[in-house]
């Protein structure tokens, strides 16, 4: 008997599991990465030690599109949850008939979350990603209507377990007996749920394109938002000045401060004069001298440059332009 688990990195998912295997259940534990939610590297030991077969299964471009338009709507912020379960339950549902496998599970616990874990919302879920009476939740089993694997004798229901709630006493006493000793925090680490990332990721949504790329610059820097059609990204130290770097899309223009230790600048956009100035400002601003002007070296598209002598930009107007403000 072959069984596939979608696995966080949290420790309700590693118990899962845990479960799943202490019934001599073959278990092959997908962990979906993206740059929302990217790789966790404690989580293929614990898979390993549980006796799993671990893979990362990275999501598509096709996942965008789920971002900016879910079907279901989004949580608290730009976090389309039941979307992204029903997304990575299809694709485990396609590895469960390639691996001749009988069943999906996962580590949901009934009413944990508001928005995707609620007994109508886990049907739902269940339904949408084709999955009805192959889903099964380990963790709540014996509080939900039985699966065709309890029903059937695949799975030993009795051995299952009822918890609901956010309470985690009963999570951590599993994780003793079954030696899981890391795991994430309860939240998850998905940063569609933080509320700064997600203004930039709105600001986004509203002015740009939305790509992988540009998702992982979002995770660097300060961000300042000049007009409509171009904005600034602004180093905060020197291990986010090389990540910017390695960043630099044709068409952008670069910002780097001469006249002593500063950040490295990314303006990308239709930049007009006055926005290579204020740009300038901004990067003068960060840039650890006493002078009264800053020489700030312009490195524009096709390699010209030129050295601006600026003052440091005010503090009212970087509030203003800030993502998020403040």
């Amino acid at each position: 008997m072959k069984a596939i688990g979608l696995v966080s990195g949290g420790l309700d998912s590693s118990i899962a599991v845990a479960l799943i295997r202490s019934q001599g259940i073959e278990v092959i534990a997908l962990n979906f990465v993206s740059p929302f939610f990217g790789r966790k590297g404690f989580l293929r030991r614990t898979m390993e030690r549980l006796g799993a077969e671990f893979r990362e299964v990275p999501v598509g471009e096709e996942y965008l599109e789920i971002v900016k338009h879910p079907r279901f709507g989004y949580g608290k912020n730009l976090n389309p949850c039941i979307d992204c379960k029903i997304f990575m339950l299809q694709r485990a549902k396609a590895i469960m008939e390639e691996e001749g496998a009988s069943f999906v599970f996962t580590g949901e616990v009934l009413g944990q979350r508001p928005k995707s874990q609620m007994r109508n919302t886990l049907r739902l879920i269940e339904k949408e990603s084709g999955l009805l009476g192959l889903l099964l939740r380990p963790l709540s089993a014996k509080l939900l209507p039985p699966t065709i694997p309890e029903v059937e004798g695949w799975v030993e229901r009795d051995a299952l377990l009822g918890i609901a709630g956010r309470g985690r006493k009963v999570q951590f006493a599993l994780a003793k007996r079954f030696g899981i000793e890391e795991y994430a925090s309860p939240a998850g680490g998905c940063l569609l749920t933080d509320p700064l990332f997600c203004e930039r990721l709105k600001d986004l949504l509203e002015h740009g394109s939305l790509t992988f790329s540009e998702i992982e610059l979002l995770k660097l820097g300060r961000h300042f938002r000049l007009h409509s059609g171009y904005k600034l990204i602004v180093g905060r130290d020197e291990g986010e000045n090389k990540a910017l770097l390695s960043l630099v899309q044709p068409g952008d223009v670069l910002f780097f401060p001469q006249g002593g230790k500063g950040p490295l600048g990314i303006g990308r956009g239709t930049a007009r004069p006055e926005d290579v100035h204020l740009s300038a400002q901004i990067i003068a601003f960060y840039t650890k001298n006493g002078a009264e002007k800053t020489p700030i070296l312009v490195r524009r598209s096709g390699g010209t440059s030129e050295i601006f002598e600026v003052p440091k930009c005010d503090t009212e107007t970087l509030v203003k332009l800030r993502i998020p403000k403040g």
